[in-house]
């Protein structure tokens, strides 16, 4: 009985090795939406706030091992700030094309909590300012039309099928570049975001 007992465990124990090797080389694809907090961060003590927005995109992820994959993509990303002058409110609405370059690292009994970090690329497409007089273009204002920063976020998955999985995550970032350099101050963007997906192999 005790032999019957270790070779069953020992046949399990493989099986679950194989599964969890098996997702060496795997890829998926995530299409993925979410609310955006960002902000301006400043050496000075500004008077500015939490501007609400949204990014939206596709995440591609290579497997290593079950524990290790690395994901990266594009994704449209709104950041910028609102600042109140004299009880009028003025919204900066910086928006980039994003390319994070991510190490992913899976954890839990089945894998199904992940935490990335890494580099992340961000490339003007506009920058707008919504005044009490009207919406500007502020583009030739920004000089970062370039940014990256760190990323680093949190997510867990939801099995549907062998294939699909759902995803929650929230998603940090902090920018290095200066938003404007002619400034007696530093100013880099900053933001939250809260995101939704879905994780497709094909």
């Amino acid at each position: 009985m005790k032999k019957l007992f270790f070779v069953a465990a020992l046949t399990v124990f493989g099986l679950l090795n194989v599964k969890a090797q098996s997702r060496s080389g795997d890829f998926t694809i995530a299409p993925q939406v979410g609310l955006n907090l960002s902000n301006y961060t400043s050496s000075e003590n500004l008077n500015n706030k939490i501007r609400l927005s949204f990014n939206a995109g596709a995440i591609g992820e290579y497997y290593f091992s079950d524990r290790w994959s690395v994901r990266s993509g594009l994704l449209y990303d709104s950041k910028g700030t609102k600042i109140t002058e004299s009880g009028e409110n003025y919204i900066d609405k910086l928006n980039y094309l994003a390319i994070p370059l991510h190490a992913n690292w899976h954890f839990g009994s089945k894998r199904d909590w992940f935490l990335n970090f890494g580099p992340t690329l961000g490339f003007l497409l506009s920058a707008k300012a919504d005044t009490p007089q009207g919406e500007i273009d502020i583009k030739d204002e920004i000089d970062a039309t370039f940014d990256v920063g760190l990323g680093i976020g949190i997510g867990y998955k939801f099995e549907v099928s062998d294939t699909t999985q759902l995803y929650i995550q929230y998603q940090g970032y902090g920018g290095f570049i200066n938003v404007i350099d002619n400034l007696d101050f530093s100013l880099t963007n900053t933001t939250s975001a809260f995101n939704v997906g879905v994780i497709i192999q094909p």
